[in-house]
């Protein structure tokens, strides 16, 4: 009952302080808070602006002791997040504080696609081009964009 409630409380901080750039929510909060879906803008002035990017998040029964599960289901081209979706950020491993709240971590989400961490990689190709020819990783990041995130304004 309390590790619903304490969902509850982070899906309310998002609905009444929405986060810039990104958003999620229950799946279905009929059934289960465990299962989030959300989406990630692509920040402007970046190579993911005008994508939008689609991820899941799955509440562990030790949260908020034990950081939730987040991949990203859209393809992004990037250093820290692999071809399926996994995400290298320090918050979602070592550095997880039950402190954090949902909201937070959204946000720095949206940081982590404009300031990748060159030190750590789980795309290898990504991170070779992003330390050795940001020319070329750009212009590949922003075709994955376009292939990819763009949202369809019908």
């Amino acid at each position: 009952m309390a590790f619903t409630k304490r969902l509850v409380i982070h899906f309310n901080d998002i609905q009444q302080n929405p986060p810039p750039l990104c958003y999620a929510e229950p799946e279905d909060a009929s059934k289960s808070m465990v299962h989030w879906l959300g989406w990630i803008d692509g920040p402007e002035n970046s190579p993911y602006a005008g994508g939008r990017f689609r991820l899941t998040i799955d509440f562990p029964a030790e949260f908020p002791f034990q950081p939730p599960e987040i991949r990203f289901i859209t393809p992004v081209f990037h250093p820290n997040i692999s071809m399926t979706g996994e995400i290298c950020l320090d918050i979602l491993h070592s550095q997880w504080s039950p402190a954090l709240t949902i909201r937070g971590l959204l946000i720095s989400l949206c940081s982590l696609l404009t300031d990748p961490n060159p030190e750590h990689g789980l795309n290898k190709d990504a991170l070779k081009l992003y330390r050795t020819d940001q020319e070329t990783f750009n212009k590949t990041a922003k075709d994955w964009t376009r292939k990819y995130a763009i949202v369809n304004s019908k």
